[in-house]
């Protein structure tokens, strides 16, 4: 997709408030969990091709950040002491999985995203052992995610969540946030990461920014969910210098929509 066609479908859905609509096509050839999906599995095989493929991101990963995005990263100061965390980060790259990697870490990051990315064949299969955890499915399945999830935190892991759900490609303002991760953070008693992209200089080279982590001690999910966006909303304005504002005023509808 040509960047003027996209950007005209970026536009047409702000200005809808359709900010949670994915404008690409997501294909047929998907696993959708179940309630007896294994998120990860863990016999010896699986174990050496997953310590592979989280190598191979390790080495060739910082390369296509950097020659693809000028990709840099600001603020690794804030995971100083983080163990067990979810991170939150906007989604506006096709390959951003692999800037969260390298601002968190390529051997102890998961990563969630919607069943549509949980491919069939060779490419799912790698995806699925760099750390990719589908969401969607049925009680089963949402069930067999949590107790993943749990195990995971409890093992120091970290788990990136997109809370704007759809991806909107060099997207610069922070969108309206689902709900989802910060109802885990809370129900696992761990803090939530937030991070956020920006494009900045003349080339427009991306930066994945770590911010302050937020506490779930004292706060509600709702309330952990709307210190993240302000956190986003602050970095958006004093980057680009520039107040938030969507092309109509919808922001309010599309938050009551959440």
């Amino acid at each position: 997709m040509k960047r003027k066609q996209r950007k005209q479908i970026i536009n047409r859905l702000e200005r809808a408030g359709d900010f949670h609509t994915d404008y690409l096509p997501q294909g047929k050839r998907y696993i959708l969990p179940d309630a007896d999906y294994k998120y990860v599995k863990t016999n010896v095989f699986y174990r050496a091709s997953c310590l592979f493929w989280r190598t191979f991101t390790f080495l060739f990963g910082p390369l296509v950040c950097f020659f693809g995005f000028g990709l840099r990263v600001r603020g690794r100061s804030n995971l100083k002491g983080i163990k067990g965390a979810i991170c939150v980060c906007n989604h506006v790259a096709v390959l951003d999985t692999l800037f969260v990697k390298q601002a968190v870490g390529h051997y102890r990051s998961y990563h969630t995203g919607a069943p549509h990315n949980n491919k069939k064949g060779f490419l799912g299969y790698v995806l699925r052992r760099a750390g990719f955890l589908s969401l969607g499915g049925g009680f089963g399945a949402k069930k067999q995610f949590a107790l993943t999830l749990k195990q995971l935190l409890d093992r120091g892991a970290m788990v990136n969540f997109y809370p704007e759900e759809a991806l909107w490609q060099r997207y610069e303002k922070p969108r309206p946030l689902k709900l989802g991760a910060f109802k885990y953070a809370q129900k696992f008693s761990v803090p939530i990461v937030p991070l956020f992209i920006t494009f900045e200089g003349k080339c427009k080279h991306a930066v994945i920014n770590i911010l302050h982590p937020i506490s779930p001690i004292g706060v509600t999910a709702e309330q952990m969910r709307d210190i993240c966006f302000d956190k986003w909303k602050a970095l958006y304005e004093k980057t680009y210098g520039k107040r938030l504002e969507y092309c109509t005023d919808i922001a309010e509808k599309a938050k009551e929509d959440i």
